[in-house]
């Protein structure tokens, strides 16, 4: 059997290729919506014992790795269709061919996975699936490395599970996705517990998989450079309020929707101050806001050229106190950004001058065309076509000092006095898609930010799985880099993620309302911040040393029996 058909041509092909199909509707519903994240455990289960089947050469073995990432990303990416049926004018076929080229590109990551596992156990049997975490997660880092989609990494799907999500502080989510893939292989290994080769393998992986849960927490490798800097410190308390316009897609189209939809935001965040304001007072806290956040929107702000549009958000910005942080549209020249920028509530300060940051990863068929040389005769980029940013931006606000009660010693009885204190965060703001990327999110921590903030419009993906993907994104770059999130959508789903990937108080779907949230500056910088994917490149390398030895050793047997029968 020399290629992939040949497979399927045989009496056998029903079997190997149900269990492809099989784990790749594991994998589905180990992500949002459905998240039974427990399934990710056991999902590669199915393809790993097709591949270790009798007879399954190399080839046919990247027909099977083939079809189960492209039935996965397929089947759990379907809002791409929906974006470009919806809102980029696309008929339905043409759509679905696109997201069915799409998927059949990001599967050949899965189709390499599955051919050097079998290259591997021809030579080493039932050992190579003690490699299987290895050659797991060295294929979804190179799915990343080569196409730059990041998107479902299998590691995403335990987000809701600190105890294992944790375990990215150190190797990123691919470190999680390691010991996901660990328990397919010590499942597959377990059915074949007859085999003393199995057991000894079946041990090697257990201890894989436990060995990264022994590693302490939180990960940090590096405390603050200057500990008494007021920027640096942690567990400094910030009160802000993010915005949830809700702003249809299609009613941003003319001056007079921008006029009504930016006064709706404004009237929106006033009547939200006020309530946020009346809140700290029946809790007993001070009554401030320290940061307001507009979600990504259709409403297209011109902060840096518009002077109408800067006037009234610097007003907006006076009378509540507040930073104001928006998603704004940046220009230079014939360049276009998609883009944020921050307004304070007093005089810019000469020392720190707020900067404004643009995207630097962009949003596939919304924001750019990939594959522009195939693809763009075809599907028009819905939103437009923008320039990536190239710099993570990080802005230092003053926040307005805030009174703090002291107990203060006299004689016997304790005297107590109000002693102020000024508060300073570091804020990285990234959009939208990016909070799909570890890389993007890592270096705005790695170069100083204390709290994060991700803003986005979601509405683009409809009611589909794909806010609850792109939120649990936000959960993983949370936990890998110990930061608090704030992530503020057009449409939902808005919410403060903590540090440790709890969800807090998050807004309903399709509804126009604020929420205040008190989140936490953080210092210090995890392992895999200022590491990266050290672990996901180490992983890559060794596995292609692995398959390459393999390989030589193959080439140099075969050259041997040839030239022993030239004899």
């Amino acid at each position: 059997m020399n290629n992939p058909m040949t497979l399927l041509k045989s009496r056998g092909w029903r079997k190997p290729v149900g269990l492809a199909l099989t784990s790749a509707l594991l994998l589905v519903v180990s992500f949002p919506r459905l998240s039974w994240e427990y399934a990710a455990w056991i999902a590669l289960a199915p393809l790993i014992f097709a591949l270790i089947g009798e007879g399954v050469s190399r080839l046919q073995a990247f027909g099977l790795g083939w079809l189960t990432g492209l039935v996965f990303t397929f089947l759990a990416e379907n809002w791409i269709a929906h974006s470009m049926t919806v809102y980029g004018g696309m008929l339905t076929a043409a759509a679905y061919l696109v997201a069915l080229l799409f998927a059949s590109i990001l599967a050949l990551f899965p189709a390499l996975f599955a051919s050097a596992f079998v290259e591997l156990r021809a030579r080493l049997g039932l050992w190579a699936l003690a490699l299987v975490p290895l050659l797991w997660a060295a294929s979804e880092w190179l799915r990343q490395a080569v196409t730059g989609v990041t998107w479902n990494a299998l590691g995403v799907s335990q987000y809701e599970h600190y105890a294992v999500a944790r375990l990215s502080q150190y190797g990123g989510v691919y470190l999680v996705s390691w010991v996901a893939a660990g328990a397919s292989a010590f499942a597959v290994l377990l059915l074949k517990a007859g085999n003393p080769q199995a057991r000894r393998a079946a041990a090697v992986v257990a201890l894989q998989m436990l060995l990264p849960f022994t590693l302490p927490l939180p990960a940090r490798l590096q405390p603050p450079t200057d500990p008494l800097e007021p920027a640096n410190r942690s567990g400094a308390p910030v009160a802000v309020l993010g915005v949830q316009p809700n702003i249809g897609l299609r009613d941003a189209e003319s001056p007079e929707d921008f006029s009504r939809n930016f006064a709706r935001v404004r009237s929106l965040t006033a009547e939200g101050v006020e309530r946020a304001k009346q809140q700290a007072v029946q809790q007993g806290d001070d009554a401030k806001v320290d940061l307001v956040v507009w979600a990504e929107s259709p409403l297209g702000l011109f902060y840096d050229t518009d002077p109408g549009v800067r006037a009234a958000v610097e007003s907006d910005a006076r009378s509540s106190g507040a930073y104001m942080l928006m998603n704004t549209v940046g220009r230079e020249g014939k360049d276009y950004f998609n883009s944020v920028n921050i307004a304070a509530p007093g005089p810019p300060s000469p020392i720190a001058p707020l900067r404004r940051y643009d995207k630097i990863r962009l949003v596939p068929f919304g924001e750019y065309v990939p594959w522009k040389w195939l693809l763009g005769r075809f599907v028009p980029a819905i939103v437009g076509n923008f320039t990536p940013g190239g710099e993570a931006v990080v802005n230092v606000l003053k926040l307005e000092s805030q009174r703090e009660g002291i107990a203060v010693a006299d004689g016997e009885a304790p005297q107590y006095q109000i002693e102020r204190e000024t508060k300073f965060i570091r804020v990285g703001a990234f959009i939208c898609y990016e909070a799909a990327y570890p890389d993007v999110v890592r270096e705005f921590v790695r170069v100083g930010a204390t709290l994060l903030v991700n803003v986005s419009d979601d509405a683009w993906f409809g009611d589909t799985a794909g806010p609850e993907q792109h939120l649990a994104h936000a959960v993983m770059r949370a936990i890998e880099n110990d930061r608090d999130i704030v992530r503020v959508t057009n449409s939902g789903i808005s919410a403060l993620v903590t540090g440790r990937g709890e969800v807090i108080d998050p807004m309903p779907r399709f509804v126009a309302a604020t929420q205040a949230w008190r989140a936490e500056a953080r210092s210090g910088r995890t392992f895999y911040t200022l590491r990266g994917d050290l672990f996901a490149r180490a992983c890559a390398l060794i596995a292609a040393a692995a398959v390459g030895a393999s390989l030589l050793m193959r080439i140099r047997q075969r050259r041997m029996r040839q030239a022993g029968s030239g004899r």
